[in-house]
């Protein structure tokens, strides 16, 4: 080969990969921007993020030894930040609002609003949601939200339940019966 062909071929190579490595740099220093918000919301109410999870324009974390959680979404014109303490609350469902398009034989369902719910032991008290997805404002494709909210119900549910069980006085874990043998203890006779 010749220079001319080397120095060419080099630069189509950079022309393809600039456009990846921007997009991959792009989306690590979003992610960087989210937690760090998350953190700050976090430490603001004295807690620590043990455990979180990304997804498109939003991260969600949880603070496993104050039992809260925390979220925010950043969006074109919206920023949500909202922080749950989950003693208070009894259980969390997936709230997903769709509409079904077409005609019977081709038919499909899209998504329009995904929704973790969380109901209060206190009935005076209204429910409190995340808002996972919108279609209003949200990419008009979802891209993990709903295997996210699915994942994070099941989380929720689990350490919700842990904590309604110790509240009343109920072993948070199943306790192990162990039985051991009894070791039987026979006197000989004295003798004399």
């Amino acid at each position: 080969m010749d220079l001319g062909t080397i120095i060419i071929t080099f630069i189509f190579i950079a022309i393809v990969t600039i456009p990846f490595v921007l997009t991959g740099y792009s989306k690590k220093r979003k992610k960087k921007n989210l937690l760090r918000k998350l953190t700050e919301i976090a430490g603001n109410e004295g807690g620590t993020i043990s455990q979180h999870e990304f997804c498109s324009n939003f991260v969600i974390g949880l603070d496993e030894m104050a039992n809260h959680l925390y979220f925010y979404k950043k969006g074109e014109n919206m920023e949500i930040a909202k922080s749950i303490n989950l003693r208070e609350f009894k259980i969390c469902r997936l709230l997903n609002t769709n509409r079904t398009i077409g005609e019977k034989k081709s038919s499909y369902s899209v998504i329009d609003k995904l929704e973790l719910c969380f109901y209060p032991n206190d009935k005076n008290r209204p429910d409190e949601s995340l808002e996972i997805y919108n279609d209003e404002y949200d990419s008009l494709t979802l891209s993990g939200e709903l295997q996210l909210a699915e994942k994070w119900e099941k989380l929720l549910n689990e350490r919700m339940k842990k904590l309604q069980k110790s509240k009343t006085g109920i072993d948070i874990l199943p306790s192990k019966t162990v039985s051991k043998p009894v070791k039987q203890i026979t006197k000989k006779p004295a003798v004399a």
